[in-house]
């Protein structure tokens, strides 16, 4: 037992010497080039909206941008809404970035490949950060954006006639040049 006893402790010692030893080769680790964080936009002031029975609380929570394909670049939206009326909704939403040259991509029907962002049934006092984006199909249209930043149109819609924007529903943001990396 003693035997046993005195290996183990002169186990540990040999273990202990071996991960405490210096190395005159520097150990190298393959380092993985983490993903960039999502684009902060500035503090934008929420869009306080109403029309009929609707009322909403909408603000911009975050943007990322996507540039996986050469010439291609989807611009993902995360917008953080918050039922303030008295009634459930489920809706629907398109977003619209214009650039300073008044060129405009997504929007009714196409933005989120056309089907617009979408809600789940939405509870009043209930609040959720949705996803839309919007595909930009050129590098020159792109670097428009990358240049002069763009007008961020939102277009609210209720899902039983989704392409049929709520009158007086919508809300409109300026965003800067570095939300688009």
């Amino acid at each position: 037992m003693e035997k046993i006893a005195l290996f183990a402790i002169a186990f540990c010692i040999i273990l202990v010497a071996g991960c405490s030893g210096t190395s005159s080769t520097p150990a190298v680790s393959p380092t993985a080039s983490p993903a960039p964080p999502p684009q902060q936009v500035a503090i934008k002031p929420p869009s306080i909206i109403k029309s009929g029975n609707y009322s909403l609380t909408s603000s911009i929570d975050h943007i990322e941008v996507d540039s996986k394909d050469a010439g291609k670049h989807i611009v993902n939206i995360y917008l953080r809404l918050t039922n303030t009326g008295n009634e459930s909704a489920r809706l629907v939403w398109y977003s619209k970035l214009t650039d300073k040259n008044g060129l405009s991509h997504g929007g009714v029907g196409v933005s989120h490949g056309g089907s617009g962002a979408q809600t789940f049934i939405f509870d009043p006092a209930t609040t959720g950060t949705m996803r839309d984006y919007v595909t930009i199909d050129s590098d020159r249209d792109y670097a428009a954006l990358k240049e002069g930043g763009a007008t961020l149109d939102v277009a609210y819609a209720d899902q039983k006639s989704p392409l049929e924007p709520i009158t007086n529903l919508t809300s409109s943001w300026s965003l800067e040049p570095s939300c688009f990396p």
